[in-house]
């Protein structure tokens, strides 16, 4: 799973014109992070192409970094992204993204040692 982080201009339209493009190629957004910050819009997202998405952002002229993500099922109770979170801190990992996927309580994370991250979950 790889994720896309970019950042578009605050205008209205941006993310529309990065989405019309990924479903004109039938790209499916799995999971999706998106927030603005000091008059710029970040972007995170999955998805179920990633061959396609990279050459759709290139056409767009959209700067982008990738990562692979990792995917994990959380109960939905009270303290499950916390477990997480301090298993990973307890081993010195830092988290670089973390949202939820289209999936019911599907986590989607990166991190900075993802060879360690998979070892600890069984991923």
């Amino acid at each position: 799973m790889q994720e896309f982080s970019f950042i578009l201009g605050d205008r209205p339209g941006a993310l529309l014109e990065v989405m019309a493009a990924l479903a004109e190629e039938k790209v499916n957004v799995e999971a999706i992070a998106a927030l603005t910050i000091l008059e710029e819009a970040v972007v995170s997202m999955v998805t179920d192409n990633p061959g396609k998405t990279r050459k759709i952002l290139r056409e767009l002229e959209v700067d982008y970094e990738e990562r692979e993500a990792l995917s994990m099922s959380l109960p939905h109770q009270p303290g499950q992204l916390a477990t997480v979170l301090d298993r990973l801190a307890r081993d010195g990992i830092n988290v670089r993204s973390c949202y939820f996927s289209v999936d019911k309580n599907q986590l989607v994370f990166t991190v900075d040692n993802l060879e360690r991250a998979k070892a600890i979950f069984r991923l």
